[in-house]
C-alpha cells in the first residue's frame, strides 16, 4: 500500500516536470547583423569563438579575428563575470546577448553588466537532457525516501516488539508478587496440641504407629504433637519425653535415632 502511494506520488512529479510548453521568444538578431541595429536595445544570438581580457575589461568575440560584434564585461563587473568563469561558461556555447548596441572603433558591441544580460542557449537536445536529468534525479530521490521508510518502519516494527517482551515481563513479574503476597498472607499451619504420649482416639493413636527413625523433631511435633519435657545432651542429641514412657531421642541433626513406647507398625 505503502510504495503504490509513492509510485503515484513519483508519476505525478514527472509528469510536473516533463516538455512545458514552448513560450514565444522575442526577436532574435543573428551576431552578425548587429551592425543594422546600433542604438537599439535587442537580444543577439551567435557562437563565441574566442576570449579576450585586459586589465579594464574582457571582450567575447562572435568572429575570431575580433573584427565585428563583441560582448564587453568591464573590470568593475569582473565580480560578476570573472575572467575564468568566462572562457569556463561561454567560448565555445551558443549565447544570447542582452543590450544596447553602441559602435566602439567601427565595432558594434553590447557592454555586459548583469547576469541575465549573457546566457547560454540550451539547445533542444542539452533540454532534452536535462529534463532527463531531472527525472533520473527525482526516481533516485523517491527510492532513497522509500527506502528510509522500510528502514523507519523495520526500526518501528523492533521497537514494537521490545516494547511487547517487556510489558510481558513485567506482567509476569506482576504475577510472582502477587504470588509471593498471597503466601505471605497465607497463616502458617497451626501447631499441634501437646498429647503427653496420652492414647489418642483414631486417627491421633494411628499416627503414633508413624513415628519413624530417621524423621525430624517437626515430623514427630507434626505427628504426636509436643513433647511434655525436652532433655539436652552434651553429645548434641536431645530427648522428647511424652507421657506413658514414651521418648524420641534425636541426634546433633535433628533426626530422630531411637524410640521407645511407640507402638510399632
Amino acid at each position: 500500500m505503502r510504495r503504490s502511494v509513492f509510485a503515484t506520488l513519483l508519476a505525478t512529479m514527472l509528469v510536473v516536470i516533463g516538455p512545458a510548453r514552448a513560450q514565444e521568444e522575442p526577436s532574435i538578431i543573428p551576431w552578425n547583423e548587429a551592425d543594422k541595429h546600433v542604438g537599439e536595445s535587442v537580444t543577439v544570438e551567435g557562437y563565441v569563438l574566442g576570449k579576450h581580457c585586459s586589465p579594464t575589461s574582457c571582450l567575447l568575440a562572435f568572429d575570431p579575428n575580433f573584427n565585428q560584434f563583441t560582448a564587453v564585461v568591464q573590470a568593475k563587473d569582473f565580480k560578476t563575470f570573472s575572467p575564468d568563469s568566462l572562457d569556463a561558461k561561454f567560448v565555445g556555447r551558443k549565447v544570447r546577448v542582452k543590450g544596447k548596441i553602441q559602435m566602439l572603433e567601427k565595432k558594434p558591441e553590447i557592454i555586459v553588466a548583469n547576469l541575465d544580460d549573457l546566457q547560454v542557449v540550451t539547445t533542444a537536445k542539452e533540454k532534452a537532457d536535462q529534463r532527463a536529468a531531472a527525472q533520473d534525479e527525482v526516481v533516485d530521490r523517491m527510492t532513497e525516501i522509500l527506502e528510509r521508510l522500510d528502514n523507519l518502519v523495520a526500526r518501528v516494527e523492533a521497537t514494537q516488539a521490545r516494547l511487547e517482551d517487556v510489558a510481558n515481563a513485567l506482567a509476569d513479574q506482576g504475577d510472582q508478587l502477587a504470588a509471593l503476597q498471597a503466601a505471605a498472607n497465607t497463616p502458617p499451619p497451626a501447631e499441634p496440641e501437646p498429647s503427653y504420649g496420652e492414647p489418642q482416639p483414631r486417627p491421633a493413636y494411628e499416627a503414633l504407629r508413624t513415628v519413624k527413625r530417621g524423621m525430624t523433631s517437626e515430623d514427630v511435633a507434626r505427628l504426636v504433637g509436643a513433647p511434655l519435657m525436652s532433655e539436652s545432651n552434651a553429645n548434641g542429641s536431645f530427648v522428647w519425653y511424652y507421657g506413658y514412657g514414651r521418648s524420641v531421642t534425636f541426634d546433633r541433626r535433628n533426626r530422630a535415632i531411637s524410640l521407645a513406647g511407640f507402638p510399632s507398625s
